[in-house]
């Protein structure tokens, strides 16, 4: 079994542990359970996160290859989640859960609910019930799950606590029977677990919870007594265990509660001193590290222990001060509050007890024997909930009413320790920062004008731009952040220094959006804590810069899941709050800041307290918002400020709400969230694609595919937005691989990161996996439109400036004469940053680099000439007839393109793998039963395979060939067969069959598919017609959109020319190889060729030669660049002829183009935006170009290019192209024929186009 691939993309190292492990997984599905058991076993204690990675990877690869049907898919399922849980819970890493989940959900797919596997994959992401809920539909097949798995599985424990935690709630709504189930359940679930289990706290916990319930039931039960105070000694176990990974501490109050409660359960059957002692020490701990709002478990539960104290050792200050707080708590609670019978109850058992003592005060063992029955009343009833007091919460850091620890301390020992964080056994901050503002400043300056005097044009430009009223540009971005640095290396007023400090934080927070970089974030952070020394605190602008700093802060923090940075981020905004006059404009800008950190650290510590105050702040900012106009001071520019906060305020209010949410349930039943799509319209696009996206994961996290294929929807349409053609084409590819892989973990220390970029041959799916949910929510149509908008959305922006605009000339002329001289324009400018000296002239623009004059000037006429082009756009789908004017392709539109032949649109996800296929009928389903990395393995082992060169060894090339015949089998097996049988064409093409009859087929592939010839699928060793080139003529399209494009090409005129031949040496050595043949076969067949050869085929010379030719043929070597395919390109003599520089041109004559250089037809990093050689010739303005998947054969290629030009040839040597599909099919076939054992040689042909 080979996983390397997957545990190099999820940075596992090859440890000894992991080799170990792997050693006995192979090809047989039984090992893969062993291995994946056995390296969560050794994760949990030596092994470390390598060896969890690597079972993620195993079973990963397990549902993905596995038999769908295979009696051990549920225990993969189950694995794999605790895998997941295991990198959550026990290091902390977060970076595979929406991987796992995808898998997770794929597991639904197509299965009905009560099957185990889709059992597996839900029932324990699934909240637990609510009171007087009943039970969920799952739950007998849960037990049906839990039954069947072995004793010894590693998840059967988790199962079994959940099932128990279900029977638990069915108890406490009322039905008496479920009591025997949850104590069956717990104990089995308790029996089977491990300390170093990293649910081994959580079921640790249903054991006590459970035996403490039967406790209360039957009193005299001394078995579930004993066994509930075994399970607390090990629910704390698993804490401690948990900690020496720097984990642990959200267990840890919980683990320290439920071993007090069966400590005190215990005391009646034996009232030893020693364990009431460590009851209270264990509640001490409890208060120390529990959340403010669980103080009335504390109250009600110690006051009782100090009484059962006082009785065994006879002190008279133990009773007193347990009198003293039950009446307190008395005080505290409303008179008809439900608990007030309980607290009087025990009140007056602690009273009789001190009363014993004066009767009898020398006689210690007759008073334990009278004393004895009294324990029960006075320590029963303390399972009950925890003490929820009755008035609004209060700010953080204040207890609810009550006794709280520092009333016992005179008692029980020590207070609250000075840091009662919930996580305060991290392994150490990310990072150490200057200590925050002085408590004792005063009272601040008043702002003036004169402030915001100065500020450098650049600046201010990108910073309405980071506002939401322009593009964000890297380079414009360099020039204010320069011009700013100089501005604050001046003697300065401190106004404007605080001003213009704050605008300089933001910028070079907004260069970790380009570079990714988080050192560019703490620089950022540096540099303002820098400007906040220089500054008394007292300053007109101090607050103002001390928010921009700490936002970053936090944001800091929260990418590294830092508390003490999130921490020391809202401690210093809280104190920024507390000095500004609440509902002020100033002081909305700054609240909205610490809610949102203080949400988040909360959520660190599990503090619902914390989230419901953030809750409170945003809710009164809102009021705050709406109330601004009627206050006295409200001007103009007070107005725009409003206008600014808006989106803020929406975006903090649905973090602040999503927060508080998960605090009290990880995931909602409903599946219902904060996300709000028509709240969402009002922010940047940025963060409504950022929005959307994570409304998206929670959406599949609880299979609500309707919600998810709504928010996969809003972040397509914001996608466009965010890849704005302002920025340089190189720069909207980064942008863009950025904005489809969503949210990015820092890496651990040491560690390359890799784990948060596409998998080279899987690529990005945010339009895959909307697709992929659309089709779970039965919705083909709306599936296959969303696909379409959001696969190539560089080269839809691209053709979008070459479209054919005859239709709107005709309406309105004057629209179209603007739409055609803006685009011109737009390519000018595109143009000029990249002037062309091979492969577009540079990288994507690092945000520290140096931009000159011209550039900047440059820079400036892009973002203007983008800007205008949204308006226009705009105001032409305003008009009459023109509402959908160059957007994707809608359902109805798409019917149309398929008038000629059958379209395949081929989704890969991991949720689900699917064809669309689009006729000139409807859009039907067929459902594929691949996998995302099933497809993933296969291309690699493909690719491998053929490039396996003629010097190989006979029998390394022998075994490539089999390996080849075998995926072509398995593509018709699994894909090409399925889908030909769904549009009839069920038998092989009859013999004698003229080309111009041959049946057509466009594919357009997503994904790994991108990487497999589907044309050349069949069983070619069998002979009897089940292949696709024994059925149907075979074209390939980037998108619907781009066959549309194509077909708007004028028709050939004029024989198929002028034509064109580039010819460079292919052979080794700087030998021609197959280029001089390829050009003779060309110059055979037509009239008046131009041959650029030599040294003569430089970059512009062939540039230049391209805009008067209608047929280009180049015999030059290519390649592939896999880690940017933007850069992949064509070897020319003077440098490489790149895709961008290609795809810049506007060729409106052109007509074919014959690529038969190595890989022109191939992308990596990015195959759903199809950046290849061919989709650059195909925006250019060619309408087909003929390519190869990967290095052909020279005599081949000779071949090919002699039967294509004499299969188009025409009277008086010219060509007729518009069945170049059929040709190349054709002479594919013949290939076949001539070279039967070899695939690798004659299927790498491919025509795309129209």
């Amino acid at each position: 079994m080979t996983v390397d691939r997957m545990l190099v993309r999820c940075e596992a190292e090859p440890t000894p542990a992991v080799e170990r492990h792997l050693t006995g997984a192979d090809d047989d599905p039984e090992s893969w359970l062993v291995s994946a058991t056995g390296l969560l076993r050794a994760s949990w204690s030596e092994g470390g996160r390598d060896c969890a990675v690597a079972a993620v990877a195993v079973l990963e690869y397990a549902l993905d290859m596995g038999d769908r049907v295979h009696p051990q898919r549920p225990r993969w399922v189950l694995h794999l989640w605790l895998a997941e849980r295991t990198l959550a819970r026990r290091f902390e890493d977060h970076r595979l859960s929406d991987e796992v989940q995808h898998h997770l959900a794929a597991q639904t797919q197509g299965r009905s609910a009560d099957d185990p596997v889709a059992v597996a994959a839900n029932y324990l992401e699934e909240p637990p019930p609510r009171h007087f809920e009943p039970p969920r539909r799952s739950h007998p097949d849960a037990v049906r799950l839990a039954d069947g798995l072995p004793a010894d599985d590693l998840v059967r424990p988790c199962l079994l606590a959940r099932l128990a935690q279900s029977a638990y709630f069915r108890l406490e709504s009322g039905d008496a029977t479920a009591l025997e189930d949850a104590g069956r359940w717990a104990d089995a679930a308790f029996t089977g677990i491990t300390a170093d289990h990293p649910e081994a706290a959580f079921v640790s916990r249903t054991a006590v919870h459970t035996a403490l319930i039967r406790f209360r039931d039957r009193p005299s039960d001394v078995r579930s007594v004993r066994l509930g105070l075994r399970a607390g000694r090990s629910a704390l176990r698993a804490v401690e265990h948990s900690r020496r990974y720097g984990t642990g501490s959200v267990d840890a109050a919980s683990a320290h509660l439920m071993l007090s409660l069966a400590l005190t359960a215990f005391l009646p059957f034996d009232p030893d001193e020693e364990l009431v002692d460590e009851a209270i020490a264990q509640l001490q701990a409890f208060q120390a590290c529990a959340p403010p709002d669980d103080n009335g478990m504390y109250a009600g539960n110690m006051p009782a222990l100090l009484a059962v104290r006082a009785v065994l050792t006879g002190s008279p200050d133990d009773f007193r001060r347990s009198d003293e707080l039950w009446a307190a708590l008395q005080r505290d609670l409303p008179p008809d509050h439900p608990l007030s019978p309980h607290i009087a109850d025990k009140r007056a058992a602690c009273a009789k007890m001190a009363q014993m003592l004066t009767w009898l005060p020398f006689n210690a063992g007759r008073l334990l024997k009278l004393a004895r029955p009294l324990l029960g009343p006075l320590l029963t009833g303390v399972q009950l909930p925890p003490i929820r007091m009755s008035v609004p919460p209060g700010r953080p850091g204040v207890r609810s009413p009550g006794p709280g620890p520092e009333d016992f301390a005179p008692f029980v020992g020590a207070s609250r320790p000075a840091s009662a964080d919930a996580r305060t056994d991290r392994a150490g901050p990310v990072a150490v920062w200057p200590p925050g503002p002085p408590t004792d400043a005063g009272p601040a300056q008043p702002a003036s004008a004169a402030d915001v005097e100065g500020l450098p044009a650049d600046a201010a430009a990108v910073r309405s731009a980071l506002l939401g009223a322009g593009v964000s540009d890297p380079r414009r971005l360099t020039l204010a952040v320069d011009q700013l640095h100089a501005l604050l290396a001046e003697p300065l007023p401190d106004g404007r220094r605080g001003f213009a400090a704050s605008i300089l934080v933001q910028l070079l927070a907004a260069q970790f959006m380009f570079s990714e970089d988080l050192e560019d974030l703490e620089r950022a952070v540096r540099c303002g804590d820098e400007q906040l020394a220089l500054l008394p605190p007292t300053s007109s602008r101090y607050i103002e810069l001390l928010c921009a700093v700490e936002r970053h802060r936090h944001a800091y923090g929260e990418l590294h899941q830092d508390e003490s940075t999130v921490a020391r981020a809202a401690d210093a905004l809280a104190w920024a709050v507390g000095r500004l006059p609440e509902m002020s404009a100033s002081w909305l800008g700054c609240v909205l800041p610490y809610a949102h950190a203080l949400a988040f650290v909360s959520w660190l510590r599990r503090d619902v307290t914390g989230t419901q105050e953030a809750v409170r702040l945003v809710e009164l900012a809102a009021r705050s918002l709406e109330g601004l106009p009627d206050r006295p001071e409200y001007t103009p520019e007070l107005a725009a400020v409003r206008e600014q906060l808006r989106p803020a305020l929406t975006m903090v209010t649905d973090l602040v709400r999503q927060a508080h949410d998960q605090v009290i349930w990880h995931v909602k039943a409903d599946g219902t969230g904060p996300w709000d799509p028509a709240a969402d319209r009002v922010l940047p696009p940025g963060a409504r694609l950022v929005n959307a996206q994570i409304a998206l994961g929670e959406a599949v996290k609880v299979r609500d595919w309707d919600r998810a294929t709504e928010a996969g929807a809003a972040a397509l349409e914001a996608l466009p937005l965010v890849v704005s053609q302002a920025l340089h084409r190189e720069d909207r590819q980064a942008v863009l691989r950025t904005a489809l892989l969503g949210r990015r973990y820092p890496a651990p220390a040491g560690r390359r990161r890799t784990s948060d970029l596409p998998d080279r041959l899987a690529g990005t799916s945010l339009a895959r996996t909307t697709c992929a949910v659309a089709l779970a929510a039965g919705r083909t149509e709306r599936a296959a439109a969303l696909l379409e908008q959001g696969r190539a959305v560089l080269m839809g922006q691209d053709l979008q400036a070459r479209s054919d605009v005859s239709d709107l000339a005709a309406a309105h002329p004057q629209a179209a004469e603007a739409f055609t001289a803006l685009a011109r324009r737009l390519r000018e400018t595109e143009a000029a940053g990249a002037p062309d000296t091979g492969l577009g002239a540079r990288r994507s623009h690092r945000a520290d680099a140096p931009v000159g004059p011209g550039e900047a000037a440059r820079i400036r006429e892009q973002h203007a000439a983008a800007a205008e082009w949204q308006r226009l756009l705009t105001r032409i789908r305003g008009l009459d007839g023109f509402t959908h004017f160059l957007l994707p392709p809608s359902a109805e539109q798409m019917l149309r393109e398929a008038k000629e032949g059958p379209v395949v649109l081929l989704n890969v996800d991991p949720l689900r793998s699917d064809a669309l296929v689009v006729t000139a009928e409807g859009i039907e389903l067929v459902p594929l039963g691949v996998t995302e990395g099933q497809l993933a393995l296969t291309a690699q082992r493909f690719l491998a395979a053929v490039s396996v060169g003629a010097d190989e060894p006979r029998a390394r090339r022998k075994e490539a060939s089999a390996t080849v015949f075998g995926i072509l089998e398995w593509l018709w097996d699994a894909i090409a067969e399925p889908v030909l049988e769904t549009v009839g064409l069920t038998r092989p093409i009859p013999e004698g069959t003229p080309r111009a009859a041959v049946p057509r087929l466009w594919w357009s592939a997503s994904g790994p598919l991108a990487h497999l010839p589907l044309h050349a699928a069949g069983h070619h060793r069998a002979a009897d017609g089940r292949s696709v080139l024994d059925r149907v003529a075979s074209s390939y399209t980037p998108s619907i959109r781009a066959l549309r494009h194509a077909r708007q090409a004028p028709a050939a005129r004029g024989g198929g020319g002028p034509f064109l031949a580039i010819r460079r040496p292919t052979g080794t050595g700087g030998r021609d190889g197959a280029s001089v043949a390829e050009v003779e076969a060309m110059a055979r067949t037509v009239a008046g060729l131009r041959t650029v050869e030599g040294e003569d085929a430089t970059v512009g010379r062939v540039l230049a030669e391209l805009s008067s030719a209608a047929t280009v043929h180049f015999a030059c070597h290519g390649l592939s660049d896999a880690e940017d395919p933007s850069r992949s390109h064509l070897e020319l003599a003077d440098g490489r002829l790149g895709v961008l520089d290609v795809a810049r041109r506007h060729l409106p004559h052109a007509q074919l183009a014959v690529l038969l250089a190595c890989h022109t037809a191939r992308t990596d990093r990015l195959p759903d935006e199809a950046i290849h050689l061919t989709s650059a010739f195909l925006t250019a303005g060619y309408p087909q170009v003929v390519g190869a998947l990967w290095e052909a054969t020279d005599l081949v290629s000779v071949r090919m290019a002699d039967r294509l030009y004499r299969a188009l040839r025409t009277y008086g040597g010219g060509l007729d192209v518009t069945d170049t599909a059929r040709a190349v099919h054709g002479i594919v076939r013949e290939l076949r024929a001539r070279h039967p054992a070899s695939p690798q040689v004659w299927a790498p042909y491919v025509h795309t186009g129209r």
